[in-house]
């Protein structure tokens, strides 16, 4: 058990000390009522099932392998007179964290992933995301992250800039996780095993589609969705968490295009050059469900 303790002092020195967790594993389900296809007699829901695993390895107190697994599934109907399609994403992140000084570290990371409605591997199924965030210690409760996240999206490159925050108020109550302008967490503990909490994601992404009867060349979904929830989380023993989330989707849309129809780049949410045609049908926006259940490592001996 020392040994144990001492590799998770270790990383919670290498991963910044203001952050006195690391989540392991987060298994989620998420599900809506009936969304209706705008100008048709016609709805779907949409319901999710995601799985993200981490594995840290620590090489010294200044650097930490950080690998991981992740994939999810959403069942969802493209179209107003269509079945459901399973698009799914399988991928692993690879990366490394180095401490520079007292002050300053960064985080580098390569991320292959398969997404499609068929995973298979194969090069239309393929894309390929970097994330470079470099982090200041400005006090021992508070950081700043910079960064920026580049993926070969199936319209084109997409190209983000991250600014990020976390603090952590002196009595432990307040926390402030922020990846603007892609994702974000706020909570606050009411109780010894309750928090009530806010979160926002805003990160879309693209699947390749295999079995389609849209165009003869081939085609792909676009997925647009920015997603705010209000949650409860409990604690259910030592290093297991559930959150329970209610929220709302704006501008959510599965976009379907012509494998050959992209755009000349993407910029976060502006998209240059973009006179695609959309082949599908779209549904309106509406409420989320979600289920997560979290796997935590704590840095302290609490």
């Amino acid at each position: 058990m020392k040994i144990i303790f001492s590799l998770l002092c270790c990383l919670s020195v290498v991963l910044g000390y203001a952050q006195n967790h690391f989540d392991i594993a987060k298994l989620s389900y998420t599900n809506t009522p009936k969304n209706e296809f705008d100008d048709f007699d016609s709805s779907t829901t949409v319901e999710e099932l995601a799985l993200a695993l981490k594995f840290p390895v620590v090489i010294n107190e200044k650097t930490t392998l950080l690998t991981g697994l992740f994939t999810n599934k959403t069942k969802v109907k493209l179209d107003s007179d269509a079945s459901h399609s399973n698009l799914k994403i399988l991928g692993v992140n690879l990366g490394v964290n180095k401490v520079f000084n007292d002050k300053w570290s960064g985080t580098f990371y390569v991320i292959p992933k398969i997404a499609s409605d068929h995973i298979s591997f194969s090069k239309e199924n393929l894309q390929i995301a970097f994330l470079t965030l470099i982090t200041k210690q400005k006090r021992e409760n508070l950081k700043y992250r910079y960064g920026f996240y580049i993926n070969t999206e199936k319209y084109g490159p997409l190209m983000i800039p991250l600014f990020g925050i976390y603090y952590l108020s002196p009595n432990k109550r307040f926390e402030t996780n922020l990846y603007l302008p892609s994702t974000g967490d706020i909570n606050y503990r009411l109780k010894d095993k309750i928090w009530l909490g806010m979160t926002f994601d805003g990160l879309g992404t693209t699947y390749n589609l295999t079995e389609q009867d849209y165009t003869a060349d081939g085609a792909y979904v676009s997925k647009v969705s920015n997603e705010a929830f209000a949650y409860l989380r409990f604690q259910l023993s030592k290093s297991l968490y559930l959150n329970t989330k209610a929220g709302y989707a704006v501008r959510r849309n599965y976009g379907v295009y012509g494998s050959n129809d992209k755009i000349k780049m993407a910029l976060g949410p502006f998209y240059f050059d973009d006179n695609r045609t959309e082949l599908n049908n779209s549904f309106k926006d509406g409420a989320l469900f979600k289920l997560e259940l979290m796997y935590r490592i704590h840095f302290d001996k609490k």
